[in-house]
C-alpha cells in the first residue's frame, strides 16, 4: 500500500468519524428538546391540575357553608319556621306590618327548593334600616330580590314592598330549625348604617349645608366674564346683591369666603388662585363656592385681544 492511499484511507475514516459524531450530536440534541418539551407539558399539566383541585376544594367549602345556612330540608317546616322568623324581624325592627303573603311555587327542583314571600307595609328610614339590619347579619340563606320604597309626608313615612327568597338546599345541616349561631359580621354597625341613611332626608331636593361661614360669601360672588385690555387678562367678578362688579387681574388679592388667596393666572377662559388650601381654578359663570382644586397651573390660553372692555366681552 502506498503512502498515498494510506493518506486517502485515513482522510476517508477521519470524515466517516466527524459524520458519525455530527450524526450523533444532532441525534442528542432532539432527544433533549423533547425531553425538555415533554417535562414542560408535564409540568403544566400538573399545575393545572392543582388548580382544579384547589378549585374544587373552594367549591366544596361554599357548597358546606351553603349547607349550614339552608333552610330545614323538609320544605314544610322550612315554610313555616322561615315565616316566622320575618314576620318577627319585621315587627321588631318596629315597622308595620300590612300583608306577609307566601308566593312560594309549587314546582320542586332536584337541586334546590326555593321559598318565596311577598311583605307589605310602612315604616320610618330609622325602621327601615334596622330591619335591613337584622336581615343580612341573620345566617340564613335568603335575599331581598326586589323592593319598592315611597315616600309619605314629605319622606317622614316610608310606603313598602319587598320580594323576600330563601333557599332550601337538599343536603342542609338541619331537617327542623332554621340556622343558628353568631350573626353574619356585615362591614357596619346598626349606628353607622341608620346615621349614613338618616342623615339626610331623600324625599327633597338636596341643599348642600355650608361648611363655613365663608360659604354664604363664596356663592353670591359670579365671574361674569374676562376681557383683554394693557395690562393682559382683566376677569370681572359681579355680587349677586349689590350687582357690584369687581375688576381682578393677576397679582391682585381676593376675599370670597372660603376663596381667600392671590390670583396667578388670567387667561381668556379662567382664572387660578392661590390659596391656603392650594390653587384653586374658577372659570366664567361660575360661582367662587365653585372653584376647584387644580393640582399644577392651569395652561394660559393666547391673549386674543377683545373689542371693547365690557365684562361680558369674553
Amino acid at each position: 500500500m502506498t503512502s498515498r492511499e494510506k493518506t486517502l484511507i485515513g482522510a476517508v475514516a477521519v470524515a466517516v468519524v466527524a459524520w458519525g459524531g455530527s450524526k450523533a450530536a444532532t441525534s442528542y440534541r432532539e432527544t433533549l428538546e423533547r425531553n425538555t418539551s415533554q417535562k414542560t407539558e408535564a409540568e403544566q399539566a400538573l399545575n393545572e391540575a392543582k388548580v382544579s383541585v384547589r378549585r374544587g376544594e373552594h367549591a366544596r367549602r361554599q357548597l358546606n357553608e351553603w349547607a349550614d345556612r339552608s333552610l330545614p330540608r323538609d320544605r314544610d317546616i322550612a315554610e313555616s319556621l322561615y315565616e316566622d322568623w320575618l314576620r318577627a324581624q319585621i315587627t321588631g325592627a318596629g315597622l308595620e306590618l300590612t300583608q306577609l303573603s307566601d308566593r312560594t311555587a309549587a314546582g320542586r327542583n332536584a337541586q334546590y327548593s326555593e321559598l318565596s314571600f311577598e311583605y307589605r307595609g310602612s315604616g320610618t328610614l330609622e325602621q327601615l334600616a334596622d330591619f335591613l339590619f337584622r336581615f343580612y347579619s341573620a345566617p340564613h340563606l335568603h335575599r331581598i330580590s326586589a323592593a319598592t320604597i315611597t315616600g309619605a309626608d314629605a319622606g317622614k313615612k316610608l310606603n313598602l314592598s319587598m320580594a323576600v327568597n330563601a333557599l332550601v338546599l337538599p343536603n342542609a345541616t338541619r331537617a327542623d330549625k332554621l340556622a343558628e349561631g353568631e350573626p353574619r359580621k356585615l362591614a357596619g354597625t346598626l349606628d353607622e348604617y341608620r346615621k349614613r341613611l338618616t342623615s339626610r332626608n331623600l324625599f327633597v331636593a338636596y341643599t348642600p349645608k355650608a361648611t363655613d361661614k365663608g360659604d354664604g360669601v363664596a356663592a353670591k360672588n359670579r365671574v361674569s366674564g374676562f376681557t383683554y385690555e394693557s395690562d393682559g387678562w382683566v376677569m370681572w367678578v359681579q355680587n349677586e346683591d349689590s350687582k357690584e362688579i369687581k375688576r381682578v387681574a393677576k397679582g391682585d388679592d381676593v376675599d370670597y369666603g372660603k376663596v381667600k388667596g392671590k390670583v396667578v393666572e388670567v387667561s381668556g377662559r379662567n382664572a387660578v388662585i392661590e390659596t391656603a388650601d392650594g390653587r384653586k381654578e374658577i372659570r366664567i359663570g361660575q360661582k367662587f363656592s365653585e372653584a376647584m382644586p387644580v393640582e399644577a397651573p392651569a395652561a394660559q390660553a393666547k391673549p386674543e385681544r377683545a373689542k371693547g372692555g365690557s365684562p361680558e366681552a369674553a
